[in-house]
C-alpha cells in the first residue's frame, strides 16, 4: 500500500500565515512541517504549485513543469545575500485572511532584481540547471510573454527573438524555486513527512506546454482549441463544468510513446513523494465540448488513452506513487482502469455521507478519505447547509469519522482543523468569485492529536 493508516494535511503553500502577502516556502512552511510533526501528521497535501494563468487558479497554469515564482521566499534570498535589508522590508504585507494577489503586483520587480544579482554571482548548480529541457523552454517562453505584454502565445505580434538577459532572469527564478522547495522537502522527509502533489489532467491553453507541444493537443490551423474539457451536469453545477482547456489528441500522444506525459510526471516525482492525479475518470473517457459553446451540456464522451499511458510511464519511471482522483460519474470502465493501475482511489464525506448506500465499515482499504476537497465547502460551512438534517452537530465528528476508518490515508483540510466556516472556502466550482484560491490562516492553529486510531 502506499500509506499505512497515516494522517494527512490538505494546505496549500498560498495559504500559510506570514508578512509576505502569500504563504511562501519560507519560516511559515517551516513552522507547519514542525505542527505536522506534532500533531500525528505524516503526509502534507499540496494543490498545483504552478503559476496560474489567470483567476488565481492553481489548475490553470503557465506551465505544468515550472513553479509559481510568488512561492519564493523574499526572507531567503536576504539571507543568500540576494536582497539589501530595505529591498526585504518593501516586500512585507501586513498579513490577512486571503491572500493580497492586488498587493504583489510589485513582487515581479523585487524577484527580477534578486535573480539578476544570482546570475551575475554565478550561483553553484544554475549553469546545469538552466540547461533542463523545459527549464529552456519555460525562461524563453515567459521572456516573449513579457516582451509581448502578458498576452495569450495566439495573439503574439512580436515574435523576435526572447531578450537572452530576460531568459536568464526566468530561469534563475526558477532556481530559486527548486532549491527553497529541495530544502523544504528535505526538511519535511527529515521528520517523516511525506509531500502529496497534485497532477491536472490538463494543462491551459496559454501555456508554455500547449505552445511547444501543438500537435498533442486538438488545436485549429490558428493554434486555437477545436474541442474543450470539461464535465456534463453534476454535484456542482446544473450546466455541467466548462473548463476550457485545449483536449489531447490522445492518438498522437499515443504515437510519441507519450513522451510529453512521461516527462510532466517525473517533473513532478522530483517535486514530490507521491501525487493525486486530478480527475482520473478522464483517462478512461472524457467529456469533450465543441469550442464556442457557453456551457458544459452540448459535450459527448470521448475515450482516452486507458492503461497504455500508465503502463508507458510505469516502464521509464517504475511504480508510480499516485492516488487516483474517481470523483463524479464514475463507470465501471472507470474503476477497472484504476484497479488495473494499482491506485487507490478517494472518498469525500460531504459526499459520500448523504448517500443511504454509504457504510463507514465497508471502506475499501485501498482508499484515500477526505472530509473535503479544495473544491468543497468547510465542513462547517457544509453542515450549516445541511441544517444538521445528517445527524452531525460538529465538525470533529466528522474529521473523527475520517480519521477512524480503514482507508490507508484520512486527509483532512486546514480549514477543518481550524472548524473554520464557509468564509474560509478554497474554491467554488463555475464560479468566478474573487475570493477563490485565495483563503489563508491568519495563525497556526493549536498542536493537537491527529493520529488514526487515537
Amino acid at each position: 500500500m502506499l500509506f499505512e493508516g497515516e494522517t494527512g494535511i490538505l494546505l496549500h503553500p498560498t495559504s500559510l500565515p506570514g508578512k509576505w502577502g502569500i504563504g511562501t516556502m519560507g519560516s511559515e512552511a517551516f513552522d507547519h512541517a514542525r505542527w505536522m510533526a506534532s500533531s500525528g501528521v505524516t503526509v502534507w497535501q499540496v494543490l498545483p504549485l504552478t503559476k496560474p494563468v489567470y483567476a488565481n487558479s492553481p489548475y490553470q497554469a503557465l506551465s505544468s513543469f515550472a513553479g509559481n515564482p510568488l512561492l519564493v521566499s523574499p526572507e531567503i534570498l536576504f539571507r543568500n545575500g540576494l536582497l539589501s535589508a530595505a529591498e526585504l522590508g518593501s516586500a512585507k504585507i501586513e498579513s490577512s485572511s486571503s491572500v493580497s494577489w492586488r498587493k504583489l503586483s510589485g513582487r515581479t520587480a523585487l524577484l527580477n532584481l534578486a535573480a539578476d544579482r544570482g546570475v551575475k554571482a554565478g550561483i553553484p548548480g544554475f549553469e546545469d540547471f538552466s540547461k533542463i529541457a523545459w527549464v529552456k523552454e519555460w525562461a524563453w517562453f515567459a521572456a516573449m510573454k513579457e516582451m509581448n505584454s502578458g498576452k495569450p502565445w495566439t495573439l503574439w505580434k512580436n515574435t523576435a527573438s526572447a531578450d537572452p538577459d530576460s531568459i536568464l532572469i526566468h530561469a534563475m527564478i526558477q532556481y530559486f524555486f527548486h532549491l527553497q522547495w529541495a530544502s523544504l522537502k528535505e526538511y519535511c522527509n527529515s521528520l517523516g513527512i511525506r509531500i502529496l502533489g497534485d497532477v491536472p489532467i490538463y494543462t491551459a491553453h496559454d501555456s508554455c506546454d500547449v505552445f511547444f507541444n501543438r500537435d498533442l493537443f486538438k488545436l485549429d490551423s490558428n493554434g486555437s482549441p477545436s474541442a474543450v474539457a470539461g464535465v456534463p451536469p453534476d454535484y456542482f453545477s446544473r450546466t455541467g463544468q466548462l473548463w476550457g482547456n485545449p483536449v489531447y489528441d490522445w492518438n498522437a500522444c499515443a504515437k510519441s510513446g507519450f513522451r510529453w506525459w512521461i516527462e510532466r510526471m517525473n517533473s513532478s516525482m522530483h517535486l514530490h513523494d507521491a501525487v493525486r492525479i486530478d480527475h482520473f475518470r478522464g483517462f478512461s473517457e472524457y467529456w469533450e465540448i465543441p469550442a464556442g459553446e457557453k456551457t458544459a451540456i452540448n459535450g459527448t464522451w470521448v475515450k482516452g488513452p486507458g492503461i497504455d499511458l500508465f503502463r508507458a510511464m510505469e516502464k521509464e519511471l517504475g511504480t508510480l506513487p499516485v492516488i487516483a482522483e474517481d470523483l463524479g460519474l464514475i463507470t465501471r470502465s472507470v474503476h477497472e482502469l484504476r484497479k488495473k493501475c494499482g491506485f487507490p482511489g478517494m472518498i469525500v464525506l460531504h459526499f459520500a455521507l448523504q448517500d443511504p448506500e454509504f457504510s463507514i465499515d465497508r471502506i475499501e482499504p485501498a482508499s484515500v478519505i477526505y472530509t473535503g476537497t479544495h473544491d468543497n465547502d468547510t465542513t462547517a460551512g457544509w453542515i450549516a447547509s445541511t441544517s444538521g438534517k445528517l445527524g452531525f452537530s460538529s465538525v470533529r465528528s466528522v474529521v473523527q469519522i475520517a480519521l477512524s476508518s480503514s482507508s490507508e490515508l484520512a486527509v483532512i483540510p486546514m480549514q477543518d482543523i481550524q472548524e473554520l466556516d464557509s468564509s474560509a472556502r478554497m474554491n467554488t466550482p463555475s464560479s468566478a468569485s474573487f475570493s477563490n484560491w485565495s483563503w489563508r490562516m491568519t495563525e497556526s492553529p493549536e498542536i493537537q492529536d491527529l493520529s488514526r486510531n487515537s
